[in-house]
């Protein structure tokens, strides 16, 4: 659904207020960005009538997902009189990992962040963010809001005492940096690679030690030598974290992460005691959030890449066809062992490799063979 689309419904949710578009990059700037570490804090507090809500970010203030989540509370802020958001950003209240059990604990009411990140705590929880050589972010979302996606990771927080909503995609990721080329299944032995979830797993496969860790600290564990090679996301949010000062080749397609869908978690005590009209303007705006935060990555990427490959002398690699196809083997397999671990990761792994298959057949003949088409060799103007 369009973001004007999304604002209408929200208007009739909060009746007479109206809502105007705002751009979440512009009113960043203006949320509730934190303050300093507390060793201890209250319950939700009531003040002026309103609930007044602490948000724990996974992410990094600075970057494009932090300035999400500021401007996702700051929409809330202006336009509900029954609940205010404050944000803290990754060691302003707790670790950015640390987030999810931060609302599990009950010292923060919602955290941002991205499913993977939770995998202490759920075995289920990671096939919610994305898998290998699954799902693009358009089948995704079409998973999520009308093949029952949400309903079926609802189970899992739920369980959890959380509410999900989904709230942004990152669209396809690349590969990763490296410092070495990455020509057979081989050059994967012994590489200390930050790359979470599933992805990780699969690298395992091949022997490589899969690290996780927080986008903050990717880079300087990278040029310490820390850990030997990383992937974070996609050009625009590689670019800001500066990824092309400590590795030399960038590789894709990123085959670990096709897309990957952000999480709102929320206490699911806190959500219940919600109103209605609340409830429906948070899920709306997260709605909207969703599709402004996979727009702007796909508008930013292709400048953020032309930046990296004639500005800073970057080296575009494309994974060999025999390196893919192992990795496709070794997830393969990554899908079935995790999948099968007991009933409920069974149920998702299950409920999103059936819709996998149903869209992929369409999405091969639609969108795909377009971008094959789209490539061929007849002249075409790039301005007129």
């Amino acid at each position: 659904m369009f973001l004007g689309g999304i604002i209408r419904m929200a208007k009739k949710i909060i009746k007479n207020k109206s809502i105007k578009r705002r751009n979440f990059l512009k009113g960043a700037g203006a949320a509730a960005l934190g303050a300093a570490a507390v060793s201890s804090l209250p319950a939700p507090a009531i003040s002026g009538g309103h609930k007044e809500w602490i948000v724990c970010c996974a992410f990094g203030k600075a970057g494009l997902l932090g300035q999400a989540i500021a401007a996702y509370a700051d929409n809330i802020n202006k336009y509900s009189d029954k609940l205010k958001m404050k944000v803290y950003y990754p060691g302003e209240l707790v670790p950015g990992l640390q987030s999810f059990d931060a609302v599990r604990e009950g010292t923060a009411q919602m955290a941002y962040g991205a499913p993977y990140y939770w995998t202490n705590v759920s075995d289920a929880i990671e096939f919610v963010a994305t898998g290998p050589f699954g799902m693009n972010a358009m089948e995704q979302n079409a998973w999520c809001y009308y093949g029952g996606g949400i309903e079926a990771a609802d189970k899992i927080y739920n369980e959890l005492g959380v509410k999900f909503l989904p709230m942004g995609n990152t669209g396809n990721q690349m590969g990763g940096w490296f410092n070495k080329e990455m020509n057979t299944a081989d050059d994967y032995k012994g590489l200390k690679m930050r790359m979470p979830g599933l992805g990780g797993r699969t690298i395992g496969k091949l022997g490589a030690t899969a690290v996780l860790m927080g986008g903050p600290d990717i880079l300087t564990s990278l040029a310490s030598g820390a850990i030997d090679a990383a992937e974070w996301i996609c050009p625009v949010a590689d670019l800001g974290l500066g990824m092309h000062q400590a590795a030399k080749f960038y590789y894709g397609p990123g085959w670990h992460e096709p897309s990957t869908l952000l999480d709102l978690s929320i206490d699911l005590k806190e959500w219940e005691g919600l109103d209605g009209d609340t409830q429906g303007l948070m899920m709306e705006m997260a709605k909207a959030f969703n599709v402004d935060v996979f727009s702007r990555f796909q508008a930013l990427n292709g400048p953020a890449l032309g930046k990296l490959l004639n500005e800073h002398g970057v080296a575009l690699k494309t994974f060999p066809d025999e390196l893919l196809i192992a990795l496709g083997n070794a997830a393969g397999e990554v899908m079935e062992e995790r999948g099968s671990i007991n009933s409920q990761t069974k149920a998702i792994c299950n409920h999103i490799l059936s819709f996998r298959k149903n869209i992929m057949d369409w999405s091969t003949k639609g969108e795909s063979e377009f971008a094959r088409i789209r490539n061929l060799p007849f002249k075409f103007p790039s301005s007129v």
